[in-house]
């Protein structure tokens, strides 16, 4: 079997002290290299989680093995929420394209690994979640304007953008009307740009949902896109329901395998 990468991404739901404990015990069993966290903040919970892993890997750097983590965690001046990245493969360098001083800062979340010898961009998104406000229209809108400009702006091979979009793609069943077609047409920005939707290239007609309502409507609200060139090397891409199951938070996992050899 050649070489892999595994890439799991997870809205965590900015835990509580006690449910990151548990959220840190599940992940730690995971075989997969990069964690992605979204709905992160600077709290307890996610303070908790991000020390975990640092002082994880540092300990494991220091005893020689492999196994040690990377965490790249911007601190959102604004207090907003964000994502993390966590990696077994050591993060080469980070990049943002929102000010530190933006609202939007931590909600894109961008790291540069070596995987293999294959070089990967990983995004971390955590779209902004809207009600029929102008503010939270106007907030989400903004956001995703300024996703599509850094991606325009930026061409690069081998990237993967992952997360929580708070979107639905145009085949989701069933079909919301509550929805704009500007929303919609994020996934069709994204494909112009050159990204494939894993799970809708791998299952074409496949239905999944990683969010389910309290009257058991469900959402396929989180997402992994791959660069043109990695989708002949995708290997998987799953939900991963126990999450929800054991109530370590309200959303499904994502997973996403790729050959990178």
């Amino acid at each position: 079997m050649g070489k892999r990468i595994d890439i799991l991404s997870l809205n965590i739901g900015n835990p509580s002290l006690e449910r990151a404990k548990r959220q840190c015990d599940w992940l730690k069993e995971r075989s997969e290299d990069v964690f992605v966290l979204t709905e992160t903040r600077e709290s307890q919970g996610c303070g908790y989680i991000k020390e975990y892993f640092r002082q994880y890997g540092y300990d494991l750097f220091f005893m020689g093995t492999s196994l040690g983590y990377s965490v790249n965690a911007p601190i959102s001046r604004t207090g907003e929420l964000g994502v993390i990245i966590i990696s077994r493969c050591k993060i080469r360098s980070n990049v943002s394209f929102f000010s530190e001083e933006s609202i939007y800062f931590s909600r894109m979340v961008e790291s540069v690994i070596k995987a293999g010898e294959r070089e990967l961009d990983i995004v971390g998104l955590y779209v902004p979640s809207r009600d029929r406000s102008d503010a939270k229209i106007r907030r989400k809108r903004e956001f995703i304007d300024g996703v599509i400009k850094y991606l325009d702006r930026s061409r690069r091979k081998n990237r993967i953008i992952i997360g929580d979009f708070n979107v639905l793609d145009r085949k989701h069943i069933p079909h919301y009307s509550n929805y704009f077609e500007w929303e919609y047409g994020f996934f069709d920005q994204l494909e112009t740009l050159g990204y494939v939707d894993a799970f809708r290239y791998l299952y074409p007609d496949g239905q999944e949902y990683s969010w389910v309502g309290r009257t058991d409507d469900g959402y396929r609200y989180d997402h992994c896109f791959v660069s043109v060139e990695l989708k002949e090397h995708l290997l998987n891409c799953e939900y991963i329901h126990e999450t929800r199951k054991l109530r370590l938070t309200d959303h499904s996992a994502i997973t996403l395998g790729l050959a990178i050899e």
